[in-house]
């Protein structure tokens, strides 16, 4: 099969050198040794893709309208150190990776070039790795939008339901197909073999054709059944604490969960290893997990003990070394990485993410300004293309939005990740219980994320909300707010957040944009005590505040008929009368 592809070289356009560099030949020079190295790059290894030699090209092209404006050939700067510093600092991470290529090319072939300085290819080499931008520092992990989010989460919490109901079925049908081979006689015939299995597995054959087996290989039915139950559990793992698909990996059966009592509440931690950022090297780590992630800990380790179980006599090994995601062939081996990529695209993003419409590219866009989310796959009408990573971005970025979580429907599914919890992954995670995590630890991802949410939460209500939604915005903090990013561009209001000058968080009326903590006591859901003070943070939202009187003049009413003069009744009527002020107080202020 050929594939065509368009190269396009390097042409000079008018005045873009100044006349005291400009040299006629130079752009015909500039283009031919262009067109020499991209051709002997080509010619060297292996076919390439057409993809990689446009990219090359690409690369060239760049470097080739640098050197013409500082007037030098294309090969000069790539044989000057401090030209290519200078030049690889405006490269992407990829464009460096092809230049970094393309001087090997033209260090083999200096001979044949007439290159007639000393080529230092090592030196250089180092001088593009250095001076271009890394792989890290290009577009992050998308942030899974709210919507998709909490669709994610409420059909992986569904399957945890139906995942404790019928895995004793499983797993009893796992150990008597896998018992009903290794068991057997050694003496037996092929067909002897076969029959001897009939007559075990009858039962299990008619409890897997209530779960769709027909006549495929019932082995290969009950494996990748349970594998996908496995895999399930190991997403709801990495959803509710945020550890990496590697970490998850080799997390072990034995001590992998600990219970720690604080404040008179259990908490859940996570007990197991990471080698990222550590030469490679497995180091003990600890997450802290919900209740939720405390049940699928449970049910894989159910899933793992039984693995253990069938297979201890036949393969070497101690329950020190048994994994909590194990292959179903071996107790003490975890799944490779290629299988379980293709088990979430194949299998898991069917089943649990929702098709992209065009509100969740706006929350996109609303954060990533400036971004092609194409690229990453995303688009409307396609089903959200999840990955492993996204689960760890997405927690500590809505984590952060009003205390632990702030969309409501967030609330409800993340509702057992307590305060205590908070404190673990964020600054003060250490003063929570006794707990010591490394500068590596998901704690500082956390805070990193705080400038992106707080920005994301002001922008998804305040910049860019449904005025029927919200109604009018009021409060001396939205006004102060207003003031100061009403001439400024998103990227330039983005940089505020990140430092540091500006915050939002979402609270019942509106928003808080205190930069530090809050100084009113927060005693109750609702701020009576800013609402009554005007705090200079707060941001109100008119149809919330009309819809708080509604439901408090009801509550006052209520009151009024069945125990008036009661000290609840004169207290609630007393936030009525706050509420009034405050209503009175926007209008003016209007």
């Amino acid at each position: 099969m050929h594939s065509s592809c368009k190269l396009y070289f390097f042409d000079a356009q008018p005045f873009s050198v100044s006349p005291e560099f400009s040299r006629p030949e130079l752009v015909a020079i500039i283009r031919e040794q262009q067109k020499a190295l991209l051709w002997l790059h080509i010619d060297t290894g292996p076919q390439k893709a057409s993809k990689t030699t446009v990219a090359s090209n690409s690369t060239l092209t760049k470097l080739a309208q640098g050197a013409y404006q500082r007037g030098v050939t294309l090969f000069e700067l790539f044989c000057d150190p401090e030209i290519l510093c200078e030049e690889s600092a405006e490269l992407n991470s990829n464009y460096a990776q092809c230049a970094r290529a393309l001087l090997k090319t033209l260090w083999r072939n200096r001979d044949f070039l007439k290159i007639l300085v000393e080529v230092r290819q090592k030196k250089l080499s180092e001088v593009i790795r250095l001076s271009a931008p890394s792989k890290k520092t290009k577009n992050q992990t998308p942030i899974i939008p709210s919507r998709i989010y909490c669709t994610i989460l409420s059909r992986l919490l569904g399957s945890l339901d139906e995942i404790e109901r019928d895995l004793d079925t499983v797993l009893d049908a796992y150990r008597q197909e896998r018992v009903a081979t290794l068991h057997a006689p050694d003496n037996l015939s092929p067909k002897k073999l076969c029959l001897h299995r009939d007559i075990q597995l009858e039962k299990v054959r008619k409890v897997m054709r209530k779960r769709g087996w027909e006549h495929a290989s019932l082995r290969a039915f009950i494996a990748g059944d349970l594998s996908l139950i496995q895999f399930k559990l190991m997403n709801l793992v990495i959803a509710f604490s945020g550890m990496r698909i590697g970490e998850a990996r080799i997390l072990p059966l034995k001590g992998v969960l600990e219970e720690v009592d604080h404040g008179g509440t259990v908490h859940y931690v996570i007990n197991g290893y990471t080698h990222k950022l550590n030469g490679g090297r497995k180091k003990p780590a600890n997450w802290v997990t919900s209740r939720e992630g405390y049940r699928a800990i449970l049910l894989a380790e159910r899933i793992s003990s039984a693995v253990l179980d069938v297979f201890k006599d036949y393969i070497p090994g101690t329950e020190d070394d048994a994994l909590l995601f194990c292959t179903l062939d071996n107790p003490y081996k975890k799944a490779e990485a290629p299988t379980l990529y293709n088990r979430l695209s194949a299998k898991l993003i069917p089943s649990i993410c929702p098709i992209v419409t065009q509100p969740d590219i706006d929350e996109l866009n609303a954060m990533e300004l400036e971004r092609s989310w194409l690229s990453d796959g995303i688009k409307v009408g396609s089903p959200w293309p999840l990955t492993f990573h996204q689960y760890r971005r997405s927690l500590s970025v809505y984590a952060h939005r009003s205390g632990m979580v702030s969309l409501p429907a967030l609330k409800g599914q993340l509702q057992h990740i307590t305060d205590e919890m908070r404190a673990y992954y964020s600054d003060g995670f250490c003063r929570a219980v006794n707990l010591v995590f490394d500068k590596n630890h998901f704690s500082h991802e956390w805070g990193a994320a705080k400038a992106e949410s707080s920005f994301l939460a002001y922008s998804m209500v305040v910049l860019f909300s449904d005025d029927d939604l919200v109604g009018p915005v009021s409060g001396r903090g939205a006004e102060r707010m207003e003031k100061v990013v009403c001439s400024r561009s998103r990227r330039d209001t983005l940089k505020l957040f990140r430092d540091g000058k500006l915050a939002y968080k979402e609270t019942v009326l509106g928003g808080c944009t205190a930069l530090g903590a809050c100084d009113h006591t927060p005693l109750e859901p609702i701020p009576w005590d800013c609402v009554e003070k005007d705090c200079s943070n707060a941001v109100v939202f008119g149809n919330r505040l009309g819809m708080l009187i509604k439901t408090q003049e009801a509550l006052v009413v209520t009151l009024a008929k069945e125990d008036q003069g009661s000290v609840e009744h004169r207290l609630e009527a007393d936030h009525l009368r706050m509420l009034l002020t405050a209503r009175q107080r926007f209008v003016r202020a209007e």
